[in-house]
């Protein structure tokens, strides 16, 4: 699970609260909490996490410190 574009939602969840595209959501408006939220929401989805595990990253494709280490891990992953 790529979840891109980290530095535009570390900017934009300083002005604008989560709560608003997830009303449900009532934890901290801080860039950790609402991006692990996010994430939760999508592993959540997962009915096989016995046998199917799903990986996940914040990534920005402009950093290419993010994206090697990102491009390593995945690396990883797939010869393991």
């Amino acid at each position: 699970l790529f979840l891109n574009k980290k530095d535009l939602f570390e900017e934009k969840i300083k002005k604008v609260h989560l709560s608003i595209c997830f009303p449900e959501y009532d934890g901290p408006n801080t860039f950790e909490d609402a991006g692990n939220y996010i994430k939760t929401q999508f592993l959540d989805l997962n009915m096989r996490k016995d046998v199917k595990e799903i990986y996940s990253h914040m990534t920005c494709a402009t950093d290419t410190q993010n994206v090697k280490f990102v491009f390593d891990a995945v690396t990883d992953v797939i010869i393991k």
